[in-house]
């Protein structure tokens, strides 16, 4: 991931953490995985798991306890529907907002010699 993405981190992290999620119910290592392998790597697992509460409270994800046995148990993390819905529906925005992009640039370079022309020349 870029460099000075690491800054805009914070901002990015609820919906790469939901991304993440979308392939199905993690556990904790799964997750702090799956993020690194999106490039949130420096990110604190204290502030990974914040984030997760907060969307859970957002109702955008749900934990559970599994108990494994004696005294022995996990958390199973994954997406709620709200949650499925918000990552599609942020999907689509951004896919919109990328072709509107590629139209400016488009019409940003086929323009770019004429306004130079006109104002040197």
């Amino acid at each position: 991931m870029r460099d000075d993405f690491a800054g805009d981190a914070q901002e990015w992290l609820v919906p790469f953490l939901l991304l993440s999620m979308r392939g199905g119910d993690l556990r904790r290592h799964d997750l702090m995985g799956r993020l690194a392998d999106l490039g949130f790597g420096v990110v604190r697992p204290g502030e990974v798991y914040r984030t997760f509460r907060r969307a859970e409270a957002e109702g955008l994800v749900f934990s559970e306890r599994e108990h494994l046995g004696y005294l022995l148990s996990r958390r199973k993390y994954g997406l709620t529907e709200p949650g499925r819905a918000y990552v599609e529906f942020l999907a689509e925005s951004l896919r919109s907002y990328r072709e509107e992009i590629e139209v400016f640039l488009r019409a940003y370079a086929g323009n770019a010699d004429r306004f130079l022309r006109g104002a040197y020349g």
